[in-house]
């Protein structure tokens, strides 16, 4: 009976393991687009397809047209729509304006790992990068692993809203990113 009793505990112990380490969050493309500054780049070419039955990806190409250095910042923000029906919240995790560079060889070089094998951006090392450079970039057959999603945000839709100030504190380029996440576990 001891023996029955300590297999169980094991299978118990097991599963419950099991069930944490599942926990995933999956990320779907909805749109992106470009609102502002097509003096300074062109992404139009940069577009949402469906990749298979059940991923999306963002795929294609766009150019930067001047060097972004110092004397532009850049801001994210996300908001959430629980139902996708437009009705969007500010959430309150965003990155607030930072420098074009310390930007680049912060917060970008952070999350690099998660998207530069799918891109031609620029690669952020131990050196400091600066500025981000101009000329044609592309991105293939990106599609979002979630890992690097906290397991308290909800799911729902989200609305990445990426913008660049220039040195008189105006917005001049502006991308948004629209996303549906699911946490679950698999």
């Amino acid at each position: 009976m001891f023996y029955l009793i300590l297999v169980l505990l094991n299978l118990l112990l097991l599963e419950s393991i099991n069930f944490i380490y599942c926990a995933a969050t999956e990320i779907q493309f909805e749109r992106f687009e470009q609102q502002l500054g097509f003096h300074l780049t062109n992404f139009s070419g940069l577009r949402v397809r469906k990749f298979n039955r059940t991923t999306w990806i963002l795929d294609g190409e766009g150019e930067v047209f001047v060097d972004f250095t110092d004397e532009y910042q850049i801001s994210l923000s996300m908001a959430r729509s629980s139902l996708g029906n437009n009705q969007w919240n500010e959430y309150p995790v965003k990155i607030s304006k930072n420098k074009m560079c310390s930007f680049l060889n912060e917060h970008y070089k952070e999350y690099q790992p998660y998207f530069i094998e799918s891109t031609s951006f620029p690669r952020v090392g131990e050196e400091w990068v600066c500025p981000f450079p101009k000329g044609r970039y592309w991105v293939r057959n990106f599609a979002p692993n979630g890992a690097w999603v906290p397991s308290f945000v909800p799911s729902g839709y989200y609305r990445y809203t990426a913008s660049i100030f220039d040195a008189n504190d105006e917005i001049v380029l502006q991308f948004i990113v629209f996303m549906k996440m699911k946490q679950g576990y698999m």
